[in-house]
């Protein structure tokens, strides 16, 4: 199983566009409920520069994620690619050309509502363009998200953007980096951000020079400046910070004090240090009270440094699934190309149409490629790479695969004649890097499945693979033998073959659970092959394996892909493993909609093409 996705948990439609009056804006309205989700920008409708915008919240689920990692579900981190995909929704309006749409974490939660109607905008409440939630403002109008002005040292990109030819395409970006980090929050290895602004003086007596200022950023965006006056209060954003009677010392008390009472109090904790009589320096330690990383935002002081140092917020791992904004970028939603960009419509997660809900899909290779019954002698005639094999080791207990326990460093794998013989000598390559190469250095593939790949010029036809660990004693223990297998040699040929198959699926059901993930065994063989008596006899038509095998997926009704062939550069999401057995794939029924029938195509790589099997499977997904 390569491929699984997870419908978004909430989304909605905020606008600031005007009403039908072209007085009245939709800024309270909610569409958290409607089956579409749209974006526009429109300019100068009300007069010659009024502009009315239009923007999606998504959240995607990452307990789902998270736990299926925990389960070896899937593969760990950075083996996976996880990408947001929003489906076109046609519609009978006009539809934008040639711009681009980003999506940007957003840094506040949000609350989904109820809202349908997106004509009229009567339904208010919950998350629109002014609120988060019912009652609780954004601090900037349209969204609270990660910005790249203050995040100084964000640990994944803070835009995904798409770019639209004919603006009918779907929405598809990679979030890899971000989803990460969301996992990272989710299991609580999140950390949170420091920083501090460190006050110098030859005493504790010198004062802080009137009018110094420090603006100070969370991690939602909202900021304050701190101001040192004779007096105290606030305008607007600027908090006046009155200097301390006890000279440096009373200053700097007095900015942790305004911290903590300012409207950054929840996000930001203040603390002071250094208030000894002998210190040369007092500092104000600042904590950003959510973790996560996008609390590494910038402090900006119009302090000399031989006054006083500010660093800005650090150390934040992880980050808060919120979900994202996606907008228009740029000169495309702000009006500055002076022209509309109407309309872009999605599916929401609330559509009947099972496949065009918003998702995150995650991928990854999972196949296995065993060649230990098809092992082959190094060639001088061959590439590097065509000349390494791989050899497998499952190590499976009571039904289910398990990692190997202090395995140390590695697993390491030995080649003989026979259990008895001396172990024979491999070229290097694969996981053969020096000497001795007796040795094979195996890697783990996933959970309790471990990979020998080698390259071997000797003259043995059979060899036998022996697998052990190093103890913690450093002597070597023996974890298995395998059962052997048998080197052929390849040669060059006098004419071109071009090979033909037979294609099936030996344990292919006529119905499939909704909840099931099933293993489809893939029997190939050469279409010429010509059986004997003896074969028929023995029921022992030959295997031939395929290295490079891809599935589809299509529902039949009409014809809509499902899973394509992985054949691009990106994740190989489709690809067939294979052992001595055959191929063999996982399937998981809960990406497909129950009551439909599906067909399964097969497409082999021969050289530097591809030929698709005329073979077809078909199969039905029962509720």
């Amino acid at each position: 199983m390569s491929i699984k996705r997870y419908t978004a948990e909430k989304d909605n439609t905020i606008s600031s566009a005007l009403k039908s009056n072209l007085t009245g804006r939709a800024t309270l309205a909610n569409m958290g409920s409607s089956d579409i989700l749209e974006i526009f920008s429109i300019f100068g409708q009300a007069n010659t520069s009024s502009l009315e915008q239009s923007r999606i919240l998504v959240q995607v689920p990452v307990e789902g994620i998270s736990n299926d990692r925990d389960r070896s579900y899937m593969l760990d981190s950075g083996s996976v690619t996880f990408k947001l995909k929003l489906f076109n929704a046609a519609h009978g309006q006009t539809t934008p050309e040639k711009y681009s749409i980003v999506a940007q974490p957003l840094v506040r939660s949000w609350s989904e509502g109820t809202g349908l109607d997106m004509e009229s905008f009567t339904d208010v409440g919950n998350s629109n363009w002014i609120s988060c939630s019912t009652g609780l403002a954004w601090h900037t109008q349209g969204g609270d998200y990660a910005d790249p002005a203050i995040i100084h040292n964000a640990l994944a990109p803070l835009d995904y953007q798409f770019g639209f030819d004919k603006g009918t395409e779907d929405f598809v970006v990679d979030i890899t980096a971000i989803t990460e980090e969301f996992i990272k929050d989710h299991k609580g290895l999140s950390t949170a951000a420091t920083a501090s602004i460190v006050f110098k003086g030859a005493d504790l007596t010198a004062a802080v020079a009137i009018d110094n200022e420090f603006k100070i950023y969370s991690h939602e965006g909202d900021y304050r400046i701190f101001k040192f006056s004779n007096t105290s209060g606030s305008i607007g954003k600027t908090v006046l910070v009155p200097i301390g009677t006890t000279g440096l010392t009373g200053s700097v008390e007095s900015l942790v004090q305004e911290i903590n009472n300012s409207g950054l109090g929840s996000a930001i904790s203040a603390t002071k240090n250094g208030a000894n009589e002998n210190a040369a320096e007092v500092t104000a330690s600042l904590t950003q009270n959510i973790r996560g990383f996008y609390g590494n935002t910038i402090i900006s002081s119009s302090a000399e440094e031989a006054v006083a140092i500010a660093s800005n917020f650090n150390g934040g791992t992880g980050a808060p699934n919120n979900g994202f904004v996606l907008k228009l970028s740029g000169s495309y939603e702000d009006g500055t190309e002076l022209r509309s960009f109407y309309t872009k419509k999605f599916f929401a997660r609330s559509s009947h149409n099972f496949f065009k809900r918003p998702v995150i899909e995650a991928q990854w290779d999972a196949s296995t490629k065993d060649d230990r019954s098809n092992v082959v002698r190094s060639s001088s005639l061959a590439p590097a790479a065509e000349n390494l094999n791989n050899i497998y080791l499952y190590n499976r207990r009571r039904n289910n695969l398990v990692d190997i326990p202090n395995t140390g460093s590695a697993v390491l794998v030995q080649l003989h004649t026979s259990t008895s013989a001396p172990p024979v000598t491999c070229s290097i390559g694969g996981g053969v890097t020096s000497n001795p190469l007796t040795y094979i250095t195996a890697s783990r593939e996933s959970k309790g499945v471990y990979k020998a790949q080698f390259a071997y010029a000797g003259s043995e036809t059979s060899l036998v693979d022996v697998w052990s660990k190093q103890s913690l004693a450093g002597v070597k223990e023996q974890l298995f033998t395998g059962s052997g297998f048998t080197v052929t040699t390849e040669s060059p040929g006098s004419h071109m073959n071009i090979p033909s198959y037979l294609t099936n699926i030996t344990n292919l059901k006529s119905s499939y659970d909704k909840r099931e993930v099933f293993t489809f065994r893939v029997f190939t063989r050469d279409k010429t092959w010509q059986p004997n008596i003896y074969t028929v006899a023995s029921n022992t038509a030959p295997i031939t394996t395929v290295r490079d095998a891809y599935y589809k997926v299509v529902r039949v009704s009409d014809n809509l892909e499902i899973i394509p062939y992985s054949t691009g550069s990106g994740t190989s999401f489709s690809s067939l493993s294979y052992d001595e057995k055959g191929s063999f794939f996982d399937l998981d029924m809960s990406i497909l909609e129950p009551n439909y029938l599906y067909e399964i195509s097969f497409l082999y790589k021969d050289g530097n093409d591809f030929v698709e099997q005329k073979e077809k499977f078909k199969f039905r997904v029962d509720p």
